[in-house]
């Protein structure tokens, strides 16, 4: 369940984006709920309707400055992958706007604002016509551009950091580097344990590990990464506490909620594994999981972990459901 040395920054994007609602106070009663959660080394896993409902909306809404490399842009995919990656330990340094803003908003516009993290929705505008190109607003976040619309925010100033532009990508940066150093490139914690720190192209690039409610931690490879405060832990740790499935992520021992969704912990032969929880059985015959989602007057018909599933998408707030493409069997989304 680790992070590589290079998927941890790869992540940087997406973590450090969030970081502008987790740094409203410093009281846990000011933080997000998943950071919350995280400071106490727990993943509280997602029930099947609210990822319907988060995956609706980061399908059908357009101009939202969220990559789509995060999620699949197909419903149905995005409701199977989202639901297994939301029950297990990794979701505990999943992206926050994805958390936070996906899974908390009720329309497009709700989602949209969020993504913003304050910027402009005009800040990129004549930016990004021949690629995505990188800006930092007034405000010091690192914006990237493509095509006048922002595709994604990373808010610096909430880091404690600095956005540079470095080859056309905006970042954020805690400073210079010295690139010549044999281990420039390593992921290292800062000395504070708060950021997770490389060096590129003699700036030194960080993910925000407090935002995420972790702490950034060594490795046993000598490279480091955000993981809980808990004490070290391996793979063969993992087991079972009631309907809680502890396990291990980047070195240290987490708590996946699997009861909060109405899954189980542990798997019978034939069960259908979600993460590191359970749904049980499902119904014999079970549907077909390559079938095609099709629309069914305002609802999404799909089948999902091998039982037929049902979204409305005006009972969600949108004006029904339709086809993303014409004539694109299974690329349907509800009609915001």
């Amino acid at each position: 369940m680790r992070l590589s040395r290079g998927s941890s920054f790869v992540f940087a994007a997406a973590l450090v984006t969030s970081a502008a609602t987790t740094r409203a106070g410093h009281e846990d009663g000011d933080l997000s709920p998943a950071v919350y959660s995280a400071r106490l080394g727990k993943v509280v896993a997602t029930a099947a309707p609210d990822v319907e409902r988060m995956c609706a909306l980061l399908v059908s809404c357009d101009a939202v400055a969220i990559p789509p490399s995060l999620f699949p842009r197909e419903f149905a995919s995005c409701v199977s992958k989202m639901t297994a990656e939301l029950a297990s330990p990794a979701a505990i340094a999943m992206s926050l706007t994805l958390r936070e803003c996906a899974r908390a908003a009720s329309s497009c516009a709700d989602l949209r604002a969020c993504a913003l993290r304050g910027a402009s929705d005009d800040a990129c505008a004549g930016r990004g016509k021949q690629g995505l190109a990188g800006v930092c607003d007034m405000d010091g976040r690192a914006l990237t551009c493509w095509h006048d619309r922002v595709f994604s925010v990373h808010d610096c100033p909430r880091g404690g950091e600095s956005c540079r532009v470095v080859g056309g990508q905006a970042t954020c940066t805690l400073g210079s580097c010295a690139a010549e150093s044999p281990d420039a490139g390593a992921p290292h914690c800062s000395a504070s344990g708060t950021h997770l720190l490389r060096c590129e192209n003699g700036r030194l690039t960080s993910v925000d590990c407090a935002a995420l409610g972790l702490v950034c931690s060594p490795l046993a490879d000598g490279a480091a990464a955000c993981a809980t405060a808990g004490p070290p832990c391996g793979d063969a740790s993992a087991h079972c506490e009631g309907g809680v499935a502890v396990g291990c992520f980047n070195g240290h021992p987490v708590r996946v909620d699997c009861a909060a969704a109405g899954l189980a912990c542990g798997a019978g032969p034939g069960d259908t594994v979600l993460g590191a929880c359970s749904l049980g059985a499902p119904a014999t015959p079970a549907c077909d999981p390559n079938a095609r989602a099709r629309c069914e007057g305002a609802s999404i018909q799909y089948c999902a972990f091998g039982r037929p599933r049902s979204f409305s998408c005006k009972a969600a707030g949108f004006a029904g459901c339709d086809a993303v493409r014409p004539g694109a069997p299974g690329e349907v989304r509800c009609v915001p």
